[in-house]
């Protein structure tokens, strides 16, 4: 889990960076599950990653194939990442 980060698409990768630093942290690849908490929700957004063929951006499904777009630049309250084994 990463707590106060930013996030970018690279080609077909979620890049988290860390807020204060800009350090980069962790990248996450299509078909891994991603629990993004925004600051002052209620709601996690998760789901799997994966790429809208049309517009080439990056967004989460979650398990009833609800979409989920993510923003870019937006600094989130804690990132958790559960890679496929």
């Amino acid at each position: 889990m990463f707590n106060d980060v930013f996030l970018l698409q690279h080609s077909d990768e979620l890049r988290i960076y860390d807020y204060f630093s800009r350090e980069p942290l962790a990248c996450v690849n299509l078909g891994e599950f991603v629990e993004i908490e925004p600051y002052g929700e209620y709601v996690t957004i998760s789901g799997v990653l994966k790429k809208d063929s049309m517009t080439n951006k990056l967004y989460l499904c979650d398990r009833n194939d609800f979409i989920c777009d993510v923003e870019y630049q937006m600094v989130y309250e804690k990132v958790c990442v559960h890679k496929n084994n």
